[in-house]
């Protein structure tokens, strides 16, 4: 009788199990160990002594919180490949346009573009950006550059978990998932670094001197 009483009592009586707390990401903070180094991405030494990639300051997070870290490393990846692209094009765009901008000038008789600033790029530390056609260029580029982006959120919402790191679906050289592939990957993260270390060199080295970067490459031949 007593064990009968005892078996239905909790359920008379409602239980009194704690109901358990919804689980949230949760980020270590700076200096503490992250995932890099364990990821598998091209490219991943695991160099991350200040823990940076424990903190998912991405959009998603706005309305993801309970967003992995893989998750979140993997839109970092994302995001450092977008810039190392750019960059790849700035260490080359950089000093080719103060070698050139001045034999086109006086070749077509247009505005020399890089004189207003001693013959420096024109950036925000050198000056000379309200040149010419220099703004309307820029919103341009800014234009074209949303538009790119704005196709590579519809690439990333259509193929979901399948999606990968600074893919916009253009034509391969080698196929996904092969060892040629992960090695053209791993090149370009590589070369995406080094030129955003480039982009930063010219523009210290610019502002402390004011010396061209041009004028500091010694196998121009022109």
């Amino acid at each position: 009788m007593f064990a009968l009483v005892a078996a239905a009592a909790p359920s008379l009586l409602g239980s009194r199990t704690p109901t358990p707390k919804p689980t949230v990401a949760f980020y270590p903070g700076a200096g503490s160990p992250s995932e890099v180094g364990g990821t598998g991405l091209p490219g991943d030494i695991g160099f991350d002594p200040l823990g940076l990639a424990n903190f998912d300051l991405l959009l998603d997070s706005g309305i993801d919180k309970q967003r992995s870290a893989a998750l979140v490393l993997r839109d970092y990846r994302d995001a450092e490949l977008k810039h190392g692209r750019l960059a790849m094009l700035a260490a080359v765009a950089w000093p080719l346009q103060e070698k050139l901008n001045p034999l086109l000038a006086a070749r077509f008789h247009m505005p020399n573009l890089v004189a207003e600033t001693g013959g420096l790029s024109p950036s925000v530390l050198n000056g000379g950006l309200e040149q010419g056609i220099i703004p309307s260029a820029v919103v341009t580029f800014a234009v074209l550059v949303s538009l790119v982006e704005a196709q590579g959120l519809r690439i990333k919402k259509a193929q979901g978990e399948a999606w990968m790191p600074g893919d916009y679906t253009t034509a391969r050289i080698a196929e996904r998932g092969s060892p040629q592939f992960f090695s053209l990957q791993e090149g370009e993260i590589w070369n995406s670094r080094i030129a955003m270390l480039a982009v930063l060199a010219y523009v210290v080295q610019e502002v402390a001197s004011g010396i061209p970067t041009a004028a500091t490459i010694p196998f121009w031949g022109f």
